[in-house]
């Protein structure tokens, strides 16, 4: 086996065999701890396009990671019509690796707010796109697992029939619906009910998982995580994409700063300036933070409340949820 091989870095053309075809490797999509993302194609029909992700096999770990990203497609891939959840094309184990070989999407929905001029999303984009980005967590939650690093990288758009959704009414009329946004990468996602679909007892302390940026109050503290945890990380990604100046505590690397940022933007004048410059929607905003920050680890989140609020918000500003993406009027 050559050394590429066993470091995981496949050169343009090399082939990779799986049980339902061979994927030829184009590029490296990209590269995180466990591993790459390639796009590939079907050796057999060029016009096939996938992502293919690959994890180095280690002497430390016993389970793939991989093996938790599969569990959790196949669970909720049927969870609604355009599913929020990527499909899977093969998947395998060679010698040194894991594959597996998936629906390829389009650009991150990071790539595509830095791309724009202020490096946001206008306020209707912002808080549709969120809104999707909050189905596919409620339908992760809806099978017991939290996500644990919920960010902007980690959704991206569809690409061709998925680009923009048709979506028929009862009446039969088509309406075209935005892009399907699709949520990515369930390497430290974990399950937290118990085989009875019960709620885990907390552990006494949980280490810190996820991004610094986006992490939740509890998950800075070291306390268990439950999914309203998800939906605080999920409100930061929203402020992320829509607000002008960006989060606060954009610049900060230290953890304990940033906790103490997100703490103070709880408070008066801080809170009052997380909403600069959004504020057709700013009262919105507030309910819905409010309503998260008073959920506790037993709470079952009320996801209507949050998306009819989303809804108010897109409608003060003169747009509807199902106008086009930001993205999609660059097509």
């Amino acid at each position: 086996m050559s050394e590429e091989e066993d470091d995981v870095h496949f050169p343009p053309g090399h082939v990779i065999e799986g049980a339902h075809g061979k994927y030829v490797v184009e590029k490296l999509l990209g590269e995180g701890g466990f591993g790459a993302v390639y796009k590939v194609y079907e050796q057999s029909d060029k016009t096939k396009l996938y992502a293919m992700k690959v994890e180095k096999k280690k002497e430390e770990r016993k389970d793939s990671k991989l093996k938790m990203e599969i569990a959790i497609l196949k669970l909720v891939a049927a969870e609604r019509k355009d599913s929020h959840f990527t499909s899977i094309i093969d998947r395998g184990k060679k010698e040194t690796y894991f594959f597996l070989v998936m629906q390829l999407v389009g650009k991150s929905l990071a790539d595509l707010k830095n791309k724009r001029p202020d490096k946001v999303f206008s306020l209707p984009t912002g808080l549709g796109a969120s809104s999707q980005c909050l189905e596919a967590v409620q339908d992760l939650h809806k099978h017991g697992f939290i996500h644990r690093d919920l960010k902007p990288a980690n959704y991206a758009c569809g690409l061709d029939d998925k680009k923009r959704v048709v979506s028929l009414t009862p009446q039969n009329a088509v309406l075209p619906y935005p892009s399907q946004v699709y949520i990515l990468d369930f390497g430290i996602a974990r399950k937290y009910v118990n085989k009875e679909n019960v709620l885990k007892t907390p552990r006494e302390k949980a280490r810190f998982k996820g991004t610094v940026k986006f992490a939740s109050l509890a998950c800075h503290r070291n306390i268990e995580l439950s999914p309203k945890d998800d939906c605080e990380s999920w409100f930061y990604l929203m402020l992320d994409v829509i607000q002008p100046s960006g989060l606060p505590w954009k610049r900060i690397q230290q953890r304990e700063a940033v906790m103490q940022c997100k703490e103070d933007a709880r408070r008066g004048d801080k809170k009052a300036k997380l909403f600069d410059g959004l504020k057709s929607a700013e009262t919105e905003l507030g309910k819905i933070m409010d309503y998260i920050d008073h959920l506790q680890y037993y709470s079952k989140v009320d996801y209507t409340f949050i998306y009819e609020l989303l809804k108010v918000a897109v409608t003060n500003t003169g747009a509807t949820m199902e106008d086009k993406y930001d993205w999609e009027k660059d097509d």
